[in-house]
């Protein structure tokens, strides 16, 4: 028994001295791909575009795989631009010595809620004109959005504690302090 609780978001980030505050899910592709290497192609200044990634096993290339879905397009980068922690990017995009043409991708709540102070030297891309927001991702209109769940073996009895503390987590009650605590919370079961 499975039920979706919230959802979360691929998100891309940039110096916040960037003159590019948008990106259509076209100009991603083509940046991830090597197809687009300087920010003017994007509407940005004429300067390179440094494309991070995060190592193969984490879990936000394992969204960007999934959401972006680039399979063997996506670039070979080089290993500088390789970062082994969610963190790591986070640092690598804010405080690198060219700091404006550096572009990463992070989840929307690590940043949000754990890492917002890195919001002061780098932002938040809108995708295809949509800024992400709780509001954007819950709905869905943010384009990179990943749900996820509560699951629950489905022959569980009523009293069984899993079964309970399932049915807390769907109720008014769990979503109200899933949204406390700033988590996008699925209006519907």
């Amino acid at each position: 028994e499975m039920t979706a609780i919230g959802a979360d978001a691929l998100v891309f980030i940039c110096s916040n001295i960037n003159t590019v505050d948008s990106l259509t899910t076209k100009q991603v592709k083509d940046i991830y791909t090597g197809k687009t290497t300087t920010w003017d192609k994007v509407g940005g200044k004429n300067m390179p575009i440094i494309p991070y990634q995060r190592n193969k096993d984490s879990g936000s290339q394992t969204l960007f795989d999934k959401l972006i879905n680039l399979g063997d397009d996506l670039m070979d980068a080089p290993k500088s631009q390789i970062v082994g922690s969610m963190i790591g990017l986070l640092e690598a995009v804010a405080d690198y010595d060219n700091a404006e043409g550096a572009l990463g991708y992070t989840v929307y709540y690590y940043l949000t809620n754990m890492e917002s102070d890195k919001l002061s030297s780098s932002k938040i891309l809108a995708i295809d004109g949509v800024a992400p927001t709780n509001e954007s991702i819950a709905s869905g209109e943010y384009p990179f959005v990943n749900d996820f769940y509560v699951v629950i073996p489905k022959d569980l009895p009523e009293d069984a504690p899993a079964r309970i503390l399932y049915n807390w987590i769907i109720s008014e009650q769990g979503k109200a302090l899933a949204e406390k605590e700033n988590y996008v919370v699925k209006t519907s079961k």
